[in-house]
């Protein structure tokens, strides 16, 4: 009786079973590609470095503007009862007003305004905001891999979790023997004991299940309740990589690298920004204007201005100490980063090998057993056989599992190098 229940509790639970790897009707069944798709979709963090590029762009477009020169007309009407001259504030022109019979002043005037040296201000603007926007583009990269590494752990280990849940769902009629199993008092403990480790077995591979089916879902920034399955192939292929090589690609490829090129690129152009500040500017104005009291307006004026602004800035050596210490910031930065990268992609190739040496040998030996199973007579007896088609069910998960563990280490050498592996 208690074989009964056990039998019953473990193998027709209905609960449980609703976290199958059989999709349902409502299930939603996701390819890798589709995840991919999804999960880039649905991050935040993607979509707001892409507003960054958004952003970056537009200044760099505005700091092309300064080159162009500033444009624009005014039209002013006064109506003024004065004893003495007097002039209207700038925001009206500082246009000069005398006593008059008249009450209205009108006045229009075309201007321009054309910086013709600014001591490199200008230009090192410009550089600035390009090179940040390519610092943007770098950071959109590098959070573009995130998403892609954690996408594919988290389907390749539902999809494990799937298999090792099927396997075991696929053996456990073979277990319902236990439940009629006759002898003494030994046999009965060999057989609660064989039931009692498949029922743990299978118990685990359905804890596992669901939380790789969480942890899927978050992936994708989707809802926790929703069924859903993965749908593929658990395979892998050996990847030949050479570790220098390997160092290569990622110095040349990394976007995190790129971005701290991009950062040194910007602290120099800081400096150079701040030693600007002590060169003198040349200003071109131009104005065309027409006054009078009442229309047609018939006095007009014009005047062409060349004027030199000399700076002497008291803060002059702390703006400029600053950033020459902010740019050697960025070069410590840059090397702390390039040791990591460095340490990050030997340490994935390592992984890499060690799963790819392991694999095979763990398929090996679990065709191998399964083979020696298959051998068994169909009317054999007792608890062996069952201990035996066990031990090749733990075989299969640890294959099951260096396989996940080789595309897994496959994505994160790729993650660490920035690029796919040929």
């Amino acid at each position: 009786m208690i074989l009964r229940a056990l039998a019953l509790l473990a193998l027709a639970a209905p609960a449980a079973r609703a976290a199958s790897p059989s999709p349902s009707l409502l299930a939603e069944v996701y390819t890798i590609e589709d995840a991919l798709r999804l999960g880039q979709r649905n991050d935040a963090e993607l979509q707001t470095a892409e507003q960054d590029i958004t952003i970056a762009h537009q200044r760099a477009r505005e700091a092309s503007f300064l080159f162009y020169p500033e444009v624009g007309l005014q039209a002013t009407g006064t109506r003024y009862d004065a004893r003495y001259p007097f002039a209207l504030r700038p925001g009206f022109a500082s246009l000069l007003l005398f006593p008059s019979e008249h009450d209205n002043f009108l006045s229009g005037q075309a201007y321009m305004n054309l910086s013709l040296y600014e001591g490199g201000r200008h230009i090192n603007t410009l550089r600035l905001a390009q090179t940040a926007l390519k610092q943007a583009e770098s950071k959109y990269e590098a959070v573009k891999l995130d998403i892609d590494y954690n996408i594919k752990r988290a389907f390749y280990r539902f999809m494990l979790a799937q298999q090792i849940l099927s396997s075991l769902d696929g053996a456990g009629p073979a277990f319902e023997a236990l439940e009629t199993a006759r002898g003494g008092p030994v046999e009965r403990i060999e057989a609660q004991s064989v039931f009692a480790e498949f029922r743990a077995e299978l118990s685990t591979a359905r804890r596992d299940l669901e939380l790789s089916r969480l942890d899927f879902l978050k992936a994708l920034n989707r809802e926790l309740d929703v069924p859903a399955t993965v749908q593929g192939v658990l395979e892998t292929r050996p990847a030949l990589v050479d570790i220098k090589q390997a160092l290569v690609w990622a110095t040349e490829l990394r976007p995190e690298l790129q971005s701290q090129t991009y950062k040194a690129q910007m602290d120099a152009i800081s400096v150079n920004l701040a030693l600007g500040r002590r060169n003198p500017t040349v200003l071109l104005g131009l104005d065309y204007g027409v006054n009078g009291y009442d229309f047609p307006l018939r006095q007009n004026n014009w005047d062409a201005t060349v004027g030199v602004k000399l700076p002497f800035n008291f803060d002059y050596w702390t703006q400029h100490t600053q950033k020459v210490a902010e740019q050697r910031q960025g070069e410590i930065a840059r090397a702390e980063l390039n040791d990591r990268v460095q340490l990050e992609v030997r340490k994935a190739h390592q992984e890499l090998l060690h799963w790819q040496q392991e694999y095979p040998l763990r398929e090996s030996e679990f065709r191998s057993m399964r083979l020696a199973l298959s051998t068994l007579p169909r009317d054999a007896r007792g608890t062996a056989p069952l201990q035996a088609r066990l031990h090749v069910l733990r075989a299969e998960r640890g294959y099951l599992e260096a396989v996940t563990e080789h595309i897994l280490a496959r994505a994160r050498l790729e993650r660490a190098i920035g690029r796919t592996l040929p």
